[in-house]
């Protein structure tokens, strides 16, 4: 069971990064061009962070000690992964108006809800 106060930042960040991550191994999966290493690649990040959330919402019902561990991991993988894509599909004329916006607001949200649940769990945790 969840206890304690401060942990809506922290479950939002998960319930955000399985929605988000969940969708992309489903794209990555039934993506024809998407091949190779690069299919390797994508699929390792979307795994990583899926697995990461999974670990924080464990350490959150569970109370693990590894609590902090399994949030920097989602927290540096998250914004370190959009700090590198997200200028690339900015500046790229790859992809439409549309997929940028979306994509933008993504990394932006991505970004945001990180240093915020962490800041949460850094306020809740030197308690």
């Amino acid at each position: 069971m969840i206890r304690g106060r401060g942990i809506t930042l922290r479950l939002a960040l998960v319930v955000w990064t399985l929605a988000i991550w969940g969708s992309r191994v489903r794209n990555i999966l039934v993506d024809d061009e998407l091949v190779g290493f690069d299919r390797f690649l994508s699929l390792a990040v979307a795994l990583v962070l899926i697995g990461s959330a999974t670990a924080v919402a464990i350490s959150m019902f569970r109370q693990t000690s590894w609590r902090s561990s399994a949030l920097g991991v989602l927290v540096v993988v998250g914004i370190l992964r959009w700090t590198l894509r997200g200028p690339v599909i900015l500046l790229s004329d790859e992809w439409d108006a549309g997929f940028k916006i979306v994509h933008t607001v993504l990394w932006l949200t991505t970004v945001a809800l990180s240093l915020l649940a962490w800041s949460e769990h850094r306020r809740f945790e030197d308690r």
